[in-house]
């Protein structure tokens, strides 16, 4: 079975990318006029609108590239989307059903990774880790087979998830402040920065949360992979409301080094990129009009498109990457 299968199985995917649709024009005619006007979430600066999805102008930085939503939902707003509205909790179903899959393809993967880049910093023992926006727990569940952190504690906005987190053992909380300050040897992020309002001010908070010398682990769409470059708004990784924030390699580094992080490991560990783009073709043949050579090497077989996915993920050109940074600052 092809990875994009095990990860997002067809029938139900299908379901959520028309969900998606719906909710996303609806939200956007509903609430529109309640939208806040921003500028690029990384660096400041103003961007250029490239397109518009569901009603949601897009725009492009000047300065960094990374591509964001503006005007936007405020948090408020944000907050009745994923309480409320139909397309999050199918999204979250997906989660549970693939949950297997997921740790044996992108989770365990993701937490040796992260273990390794700690050891080569000469980190010992892992201290404590914070799971934020644990979902159903299963990266909490991969942090915990590991045995290299003494505690693991979960972070999730939903009833549902905090239940789930809890019913495999785990200490869960159901906001990022009722974390003492000064407190995680490691945070981790899994594909949640591209959903804040905030994204600095979020990254802030992380900071203060973290012990001197303690990490943050982000993995997050790259705005500037593969099948964002190919497919622009086309793409099924571009679904306002729900994301928001696309950063890229340099972006999130800019980011990260303002609230006063240190990026120690960069990479783009992604697995679907080709995958995406081949089952989007099947449906559109005119996505990639005017990209003859990507359709002719869309074309090879098996193992020239495998070589062609590592291509993308060893050299940073995946739309999927994880991003390790080190506490460095005094505390702001």
């Amino acid at each position: 079975m092809k990875t994009i299968e095990q990860m997002r199985p067809d029938e139900l995917y299908q379901k959520i990318l028309k969900q998606r649709k719906v909710d996303g024009k609806l939200f956007y005619k509903k609430y529109c006029n309640q939208f806040i006007e921003i500028s690029c979430p990384a660096c400041g600066q103003q961007g250029e609108v490239c397109f518009s999805k569901y009603g949601f102008e897009h725009r492009t930085c000047n300065s960094c590239g990374t591509l964001f939503c503006s005007p936007r939902p405020s948090e408020s707003l944000l907050t009745e989307y994923y309480t409320y509205w139909k397309s999050p909790k199918l999204w979250t179903s997906l989660l549970l059903k693939t949950d297997i899959n997921r740790k044996k393809l992108q989770y365990l993967p993701r937490v040796k990774k992260i273990i390794s880049v700690m050891k080569e910093d000469n980190k010992k023992c892992g201290g404590v880790a914070v799971d934020v926006g644990a979902g159903s727990g299963a990266f909490a569940f991969c942090l915990k087979q590991s045995s290299f952190f003494s505690d693991i504690i979960t972070v999730d906005l939903s009833e549902e998830c905090i239940s789930a987190c809890k019913r495999l053992g785990f200490n869960a909380k159901q906001n990022l402040k009722d974390i003492p300050d000064n407190f995680a040897h490691l945070l981790t992020l899994n594909d949640i920065v591209e959903h804040l309002f905030n994204p600095y001010q979020f990254l802030v908070e992380c900071y203060k949360k973290l012990k001197k010398n303690g990490y943050i682990a982000i993995a997050t769409p790259n705005g500037e992979g593969f099948d964002f470059k190919i497919m622009k708004e086309k793409t099924v990784n571009i679904t306002p409301p729900e994301h928001l924030n696309y950063f890229n390699t340099y972006s999130i580094r800019f980011l990260l080094e303002k609230v006063g992080f240190k990026v120690i490991d960069l990479s783009t560990p992604g697995k679907l990129d080709v995958q995406i783009v081949l089952k989007s073709l099947k449906s559109d043949n005119r996505i990639l009009r005017g990209n003859e050579y990507i359709k002719f090497l869309l074309s090879q077989n098996e193992e020239v498109l495998e070589n062609f996915q590592n291509f993308l993920s060893s050299n940073k050109l995946s739309s999927h990457m994880l991003c390790i940074a080190k506490k460095i600052r005094r505390e702001l």
